[in-house]
């Protein structure tokens, strides 16, 4: 039938009529092929992690500056392409600089006056990271002079590659301490 209502004769094919439960079945098996093939694309063995962690000081008052740390290890040999960014509350200011972190990093920036970004590529002489391989990201953070008491929340995550190509890149949220409370 086309949009009238009518029998289309461009559609006459000699292919079975599948009845409702089997059309499903089909749709459902499709579905899990494609979304299962991602899904092992965009995951990294269970035991294989670089566990992105944050520290932040329990207290602070309106209008300090303080560090925030951002520590992981690179999981795999090839560790590649990383890219961490974190997320002060709207309305704080970041601050970011080269000299903060370890290994040497390419690029630190603050898209935005929250934001946080820093991004590595690798070693020059190969692929990547070793395994092992110790990360520590410093940025500092100024609370508005106006901030109310109460907590505030940060949010970030840190994004990667390991090779060989084409290789899936990897995302995992920063976890470990997630707010500050101004007093």
């Amino acid at each position: 039938m086309d949009f009238t209502g009518e029998r289309s004769t461009r559609l006459n094919h000699k292919l079975p009529k599948l009845g409702g439960w089997a059309s499903s079945i089909l749709l459902i098996a499709g579905l899990l092929v494609i979304l299962g093939g991602t899904a092992c694309q965009s995951g990294l063995p269970d035991t294989t992690s670089a566990q992105p962690g944050r520290e932040l000081p329990d207290t602070v008052t309106a209008g300090e500056e303080f560090a925030v740390t951002v520590t992981f290890t690179s999981p795999e040999d090839n560790f590649h392409a990383i890219a961490l960014t974190d997320r002060a509350p709207v309305g704080w200011n970041v601050s970011v600089n080269l000299t903060w972190i370890e290994p040497q990093a390419m690029v630190a920036h603050t898209s935005e006056p929250e934001m946080a970004v820093y991004i590595w590529d690798g070693p020059s002489e190969g692929g990547g990271y070793d395994a092992g391989v110790e990360f520590t990201a410093v940025y500092k953070v100024r609370v508005p002079v106006n901030a109310e008491p109460g907590d505030y929340t940060f949010s970030g995550f840190l994004e990667y590659y390991i090779e060989p190509q084409p290789a899936p890149s990897y995302e995992e949220e920063i976890v470990g301490d997630i707010q500050v409370t101004v007093s």
